[in-house]
């Protein structure tokens, strides 16, 4: 898998930390070896719950989800479960209730260990992740036709599964046992004895449940379900068998999954409009390696390391020195300014060297213009290493020197006026000047700090410099793995520099912008020691750091999105800027709350002052754009969703709107997108729905109307002006940049 891969990403609106990705990795790998041994035996199986989701509507992970879900049938599961075990590669494990003691649970778990790791060879092999992680391999069970009798069996195994565990629990007496262990012999007519040890006999309960559960055959049943919990506990999920009649293989993350051809109606029915992003913050913990972490923590006795606070770097210390030019070239000035002042009424005097004096009073001042010269000439020296040839200011330098040798020869000039020019010269040219360092490291992000550049660039009295900063993947021990710098990616007209050649110390320059946040606090990339944000802050008078990515607005208690703000803003950057830029009010109370929380109460203050909202000349603007002949450009986006759910009315609909299309074909380009799922699986649900929509797109084509592209050129897709169709993860990115947004409605 490409070390890019384990960024830190955001994905439809939230941020995915790199540990995160690093878990979705090894749950991949994980599915990579169920794959196998489903392929090998014939074993069907397909993605469930927040997988399939994710599969179908982003091709992946759902961003605020961290695990992965299958299902199979019921003898398809005791087939895997009889052959995993001598199946699995070395070291991988399957969890279930028969096998493993403190698991209740009426599914399988495909881990990638037993244990926590942080072995350099097993942290090689798994992404540097140290964590139990795999999958929940869930159960579907036939229902039987006869409503009454499903629910009899599904009461027995209610009353099974409380029986087994209020026993291993420890709830119930030895008489009570007795009791309920005769009733559940004569409710399933077969021999239940008690056991000296309880979790067995929880096991051979639980396995009795397993069996009312698998008690409907193929040929009896229309539909399945989940059986626990979904159908139990008055619950009842029923799944039409025929969508799992064919299963197709759709993308996900960087394979493929199966999924049932029947997903629409079965995520529909679920989700509704499964299509909009919901974020969901139910379920487990949150991320699931959180708990172990713990776990690991309590068990050794003490905390792993972490960034923690420090007070000292949070707050500028004014008392650090400048050892800038600027600072170089004024005390330089400042100490020329005093010796002249102390030789001036000697060289003033047009008789000082025709009068009688001292061979000593003569040689004194005359070692002073030298040492005068010499401190100038590096002065000059300096400026040109910094400013180049040909300034103003080393003309003058130049002309004083000349100046100054001839006063040296004997003759009488007026040096302090000519210094004070030189001097002012160089004060307007060189000391009052600023000097602002963009430092992006990625070219993906320059647009969040364009408009700085831009704005500084207008400015005739302000020399800014964009060096980019080189930056190198982790491998999982923290070491370089692989040194990236994206200096040639930078547009040509910014003329961007390798931060390397800027000499940051000797220019000290008065601001400095940073996108990089992390130092060497984030789990995939780092920078050089050299250029972390503590050091950044003594060679310059301001640090500023530019959230450089945009979030879907949250708020506390949103529980995933603000415990991932751990990776991104109690971070080194953010904590040690002496102002940061978020990109609203809302996010700038979040960022207070959080650093608050991290830093303690008693630092509230320093937040509220340091966190701003990016004003508007600093957003990136995201006007409207004009294209190939000045015309504006439409995304039409068409999903298996849209298609599915309305499928009597569909074709002509999308005949219609490329007829309106078409009518202004002279303001507007069209770009429609067609979800790759439709190729996929539409000929499988209806072929003939899926031939018309072929030709409508053929003949969409032939006219050139606009173009046809599928869902995976995302950049591409979020390249236009207006956003019309039906709903899709890309929806989001057009609110996001203030972009229209129109859902189609099919039955206008």
């Amino acid at each position: 898998m490409l070390e890019k891969y384990f960024e830190d990403e955001v994905r439809d609106g939230f941020y995915v930390p790199s540990m995160i990705k690093r878990s979705w990795a090894v749950a991949l790998d994980v599915l990579s070896e169920v794959d196998r041994i489903c392929r090998k035996y014939d074993i069907k199986y397909y993605a469930e719950w927040g997988t399939l989701l994710g599969a179908v509507r982003h091709a992946g992970f759902v961003p605020w989800d961290d695990d992965l879900d299958i299902a199979m049938p019921r003898n398809d599961y005791i087939k895997f479960c009889q052959v995993a075990k001598q199946e699995l590669k070395n070291g991988y494990e399957i969890f279930n209730f028969k096998n493993h003691d403190n698991f209740h649970h009426f599914l399988a778990r495909v881990t990638c260990t037993s244990r926590i790791c942080f072995e350099d060879k097993y942290l090689k092999e798994h992404h540097g992740f140290p964590y139990i992680a795999g999958l929940d391999i869930f159960v579907h069970d036939n229902v039987s036709r006869d409503r009454k009798n499903q629910e009899h069996c599904e009461k027995i195994a209610e009353y099974i599964i409380t029986v087994a565990d209020n026993i291993a629990d420890g709830s119930m007496n030895s008489e009570q046992e007795k009791d309920a262990l005769k009733r559940i012999s004569q409710l399933c007519n077969c021999d239940v004895s008690a056991y000296q040890n309880k979790e067995e006999e929880r096991i051979q309960l639980y396995t009795l449940a397993e069996n009312i559960f698998a008690a409907f055959k193929d040929d009896d049943c229309d539909e399945m379900t989940q059986m626990m919990p979904c159908s139990m506990y008055g619950n009842h999920m029923r799944i039409p068998k025929k969508y799992y009649d064919e299963i197709v293989r759709i993308p996900f993350e960087n394979t493929t999954i199966p999924v049932p051809i029947g997903f629409d109606a079965m995520l529909s029915k679920r989700y509704g409009d499964y299509m909009k992003l919901v974020r969901n913050t139910g379920g487990h913990n949150y991320p699931f390696y959180e708990s172990q972490k713990k776990q690991l923590e309590v068990l050794m006795d003490f905390k792993l390391p972490q960034y923690t606070f420090d007070g000292k770097k949070a707050v500028r210390n004014d008392d650090a020195a400048n050892t800038g030019y600027k600072k170089i070239i004024t005390d330089v000035m400042h100490s020329v300014k005093e010796e002249i002042e102390k030789i001036g009424h000697h060289i003033n005097n047009g008789k000082f060297w025709t009068d009688n004096q001292t061979e000593d009073i003569i040689k004194n001042v005359q070692e002073k213009l030298a040492d005068i010269q010499q401190a100038l000439i590096e002065t000059g020296n300096l400026i040109e290493q910094i400013k180049g040839e040909n300034t103003q200011s080393v003309k003058c330098i130049e002309k004083f020197c000349d100046t100054l040798y001839m006063v040296y020869q004997g003759n009488t000039y007026d040096i302090t006026g000519e210094f004070d020019n030189l001097n002012s010269v160089i004060e307007n040219e060189i000391i009052m000047r600023k000097e602002i360092v963009i430092m992006p490291y990625r070219a993906a992000d320059w647009s969040y700090v364009k408009n700085i550049w831009e704005q500084a660039e207008k400015n005739p009295e302000t020399d800014v410099i964009v060096a980019v900063l080189p930056y190198y993947y982790k491998e999982y021990d923290g070491s370089v793995k692989e040194y990236v710098n994206e200096l040639n990616d930078f547009p040509e007209e910014i003329n961007a520099i390798d931060i390397c050649s800027y000499n940051l110390e000797l220019h000290h320059p008065d601001m400095i912008y940073i996108q990089n946040p992390f130092d060497n606090e984030n789990k995939a990339v780092s920078v050089y020691k050299e250029y972390y944000s503590d050091i950044l802050k003594k060679n310059t008078d301001k640090l500023v750091y530019v959230q450089s990515f945009h979030l879907e607005e949250f708020s506390s208690n949103d529980e995933r999105a603000y415990k991932n703000m751990s990776s991104y803003c109690t971070v080194p950057g953010v904590v040690n800027a002496d102002e940061v830029y978020v990109q609203s009010d809302n996010m700038r109370e979040i960022y207070i709350k959080k650093l608050t929380e991290f830093a303690g109460d008693n630092t509230e203050d320093i937040w509220r002052k340091k966190i701003c909202v990016k004003p508007e000349w600093m957003n990136d603007k995201k006007e409207t754009t004009s294209h190939a002949g000045g015309k504006k450009r439409i995304l039409f986006y068409t999903s298996i969703s849209g298609i599915m759910q309305n499928q009597d009315g569909a074709v002509e609909k999308i005949e219609r709107v490329l007829k309106t299309f078409k009518q202004y074909s002279e303001e507007i380009e069209v770009i429609w997108c067609v979800q790759e799922l439709v190729d996929a699986v539409l000929p499988s649900l209806n072929r003939k729905l899926y031939e018309c929509l072929n030709n409508i797109r053929n003949n969409y084509m032939l006219e050139k109307i606009g173009h046809v592209y599928n869902d995976k050129d995302k950049k591409l897709l979020c390249s236009c002006d207006a956003y019309y169709g039906d709903t899709s993860p890309v929806v989001q990115e057009y609110r996001n940049n203030g972009k229209p947004v129109m859902i189609m409605d099919y039955m206008v």
